[in-house]
């Protein structure tokens, strides 16, 4: 596999940052409205890793994130996406208006917000970091901008299953923000229990997620035989979530509220298993713009996955 960047969290990063400059460059003459970057988890990677909600319990925590070495390359993964903005920024010709940073937790807000004074002085007065829920937050940001002379490229990079569909429908819904959605792949497989017997709490998050109950359908299958039944008389059903299937269904599901979705990235750590789906969800009803968008993007992603 190719990395931009010689390391398994620069290919992500490079990604990133080589489309907001070119995200930039074809802004550049669009004098008439304003830029915003949105970045939604902008402090993680900073802090020690977070567990899951706790309504998932602490057994979710173990299976969603998997082994002490699988945590270490997730975290390299969610590192220095606000810093590389900032700098492709600073250094085009027609930069963001506007940053939003957005993080729960106060030591990340703080440690960025000093980075941010110390190496970028000049744009500083154009930097806000929120410290709080990132939903809640974004739902904030989304109703009250005045999406008809703004313009936002916004980075949704949750280190768990934080982002809601709620969410992905409301930015959908501006007509007006390209975003880029870093799926949570591995821990949303790891958690379809072979068998299907999820936690309720578990298949209530994984809902959320999907924006839908049907996922459980798509990715359990019956026999169809009456002789498979377990001790309890319980159908016995067969798990049929490869790495590709779900990819496919993420997409379908990114479709059905975004005009346009690009291909998927996908990242994987030291051992070759699936982390993350990159992927970029385009809202602007154009197709001319969709084109320009998923042109750009669909190349980046390709390099990604050699």
């Amino acid at each position: 596999m190719r990395k931009f960047g010689g390391s398994w969290s620069e290919s992500k990063l490079d990604c990133i940052e080589r489309y907001t400059e070119s995200y930039l460059h074809v802004m550049q003459n669009q004098s008439w409205c304003t830029l915003d970057y949105v970045d939604a988890f902008a402090g993680r990677g900073k802090q020690a890793l977070k567990s899951l909600d706790a309504a998932c319990g602490v057994a979710a925590v173990e299976s969603f994130f998997g082994d002490e070495s699988e945590r270490a390359d997730t975290q390299e993964f969610l590192v220095g996406s606000a810093i590389r903005a900032l700098r492709a920024s600073t250094a085009s010709s027609r930069g963001f208006d506007r940053f939003v940073f957005i993080d729960a937790d106060k030591g990340s807000c703080q440690e960025l917000e000093a980075v941010v004074a110390s190496d970028f002085p000049s744009i500083l007065g154009a930097v806000s970091v929120h410290c709080e829920d990132a939903n809640a937050a974004l739902e904030q940001y989304v109703s009250t901008v005045d999406w008809r002379s703004t313009r936002a490229l916004v980075f949704l990079d949750p280190y768990g299953l934080e982002v809601g569909w709620d969410l992905i429908q409301r930015l959908a819904g501006s007509g007006a923000c390209d975003v880029w959605y870093l799926f949570p792949l591995g821990g949303v497989i790891r958690m379809m229990m072979n068998d299907g017997q999820l936690p309720e709490a578990w298949r209530t998050r994984l809902d959320t997620v999907f924006g839908t109950p049907s996922w459980y359908e798509e990715f359990y299958r019956s026999s169809g035989q009456q002789s498979l039944f377990d001790d309890s008389g319980q159908e016995v059903l067969f798990k049929d979530a490869s790495t590709p299937h779900v990819v496919d269904f993420v997409r379908d599901r990114l479709k059905t509220a975004f005009p346009a979705v690009s291909d998927a990235g996908i990242l994987r750590n030291s051992k070759g298993a699936p982390l993350f789906a990159l992927l970029l969800c385009v809202s602007n009803p154009s197709a001319k713009a969709q084109s320009v968008a998923l042109g750009i993007a669909n190349h980046l992603l390709k390099d990604l996955s050699k």
